[in-house]
C-alpha cells in the first residue's frame, strides 16, 4: 500500500464521509480505493473500443408494442446482447436488465435507443471492463 496526502475543501470531505458511514465503509481509505476504481474504469472505458461490457437497466410500462420495440433494438444493435432479464415490478411496470458486450460506441449507441423509445420511464447504464486475460476464462 502506498500513502499519499489530499487537499479537498471541507463541505465535499462532509459529504464524503456521510457517504462513506452510510455505506458502512471501514474507513475513507476503502471508499477511495473504490472511487479510484470507478474512475479508472470510465478512462479505461472512454479509452478503448473492444472488449467493454454494460449492464443496463431499464424500467418501463408494461406495453406489447413497447416491449416489442424494445427487443428489436436489441436484435439489431452493433453489439452483443449476452443476457435479458426480465421482471415484473407492479401490474403495469417492467424493469430489465441487459448485459452487453461490444463497443463502448456501439454500447452507448443502444443504451441512447433504448432511453429514447416512448414508455421507457428510467434507464441507466453501468458499464466496466475485464482485465486481458478475463476475456477467455470459462465457467
Amino acid at each position: 500500500m502506498k500513502r499519499f496526502g489530499v487537499s479537498i475543501p471541507e463541505d465535499l470531505l462532509q459529504r464524503f464521509d456521510e457517504a462513506v458511514m452510510k455505506r458502512n465503509y471501514s474507513g475513507r481509505s476503502e471508499a477511495i480505493r473504490d472511487a479510484i476504481r470507478l474512475f479508472l474504469t470510465q478512462a479505461e472505458w472512454e479509452e478503448n473500443q473492444e472488449g467493454n461490457y454494460a449492464s443496463l437497466n431499464i424500467v418501463y410500462q408494461h406495453k406489447p408494442k413497447l416491449m416489442e420495440e424494445l427487443i428489436e433494438k436489441q436484435h439489431n444493435a452493433k453489439v452483443n446482447v449476452l443476457s435479458s432479464v426480465h421482471i415484473h415490478l407492479t401490474h403495469s411496470h417492467c424493469f430489465e436488465l441487459l448485459t452487453i458486450k461490444g463497443t463502448n460506441e456501439g454500447i452507448s449507441e443502444l443504451a441512447d435507443e433504448i432511453a429514447g423509445i416512448p414508455g421507457i420511464e428510467y434507464s441507466q447504464l453501468f458499464t466496466f471492463m475485464l482485465p486481458e486475460g478475463d476475456a477467455n476464462h470459462a465457467h
